[in-house]
């Protein structure tokens, strides 16, 4: 048993002293489960999304919504490709057109000498770029919230868990 807590007491200077840029990007590495909700003010109501996230050996992203509409958006170096699989229909985007720098912050990675990233506490991030504010909350090892308002002012959250199966 006190083999186990000094083990639990290590991980946890580490994880407290860890830089948080290390942090995220080492969270976006791994295949995840997330849920997104976002407030719908025509209907004063919250719409959910569910999906999973992965990313390949060449730092390509795909993103699959399973509910409730099913899409699959292919993350590479020249943009967003969209597969609207209800209508199959494909659309592409190029990454000069995204005008949100989340994804290209969690495509390309968390650069602390080139963002405004500030450590609230132990848990908890703040990203501001531009006029976006950024919000990150490690709920656990294998957990993590990010809160924002979107280009239309839409709240935002988006719950991350990890999962091993592909």
């Amino acid at each position: 048993m006190k083999f186990i807590y000094i083990h639990f007491l290590l991980l946890l200077s580490f994880i407290v002293s860890a830089d948080p840029t290390e942090l995220l990007n080492g969270f976006f590495k791994n295949n995840l489960k997330f849920t997104q909700t976002s407030f719908n003010s025509a209907n004063n109501s919250f719409d959910k999304s569910y999906g999973t996230f992965y990313r390949d050996l060449e730092n390509n992203i795909k993103i699959e919504i399973t509910s409730p509409f099913k899409e699959i958006y292919l993350i590479n170096k020249n943009g967003v490709e969209i597969h609207d699989l209800e209508f199959n229909q494909k659309r592409f985007i190029e990454n000069k057109d995204i005008s949100n720098n989340l994804l290209n912050f969690i495509k390309n990675g968390f650069d602390k000498e080139l963002l405004n990233l500030e450590q609230v506490n132990s848990k908890n991030l703040k990203l501001i770029d531009d006029d976006k504010t950024y919000y990150f909350e490690f709920l656990n090892n294998d957990e993590l919230q990010i809160k924002y308002k979107d280009n239309l002012n839409v709240d935002n959250l988006i719950n991350f868990s990890k999962h091993n199966d592909k």
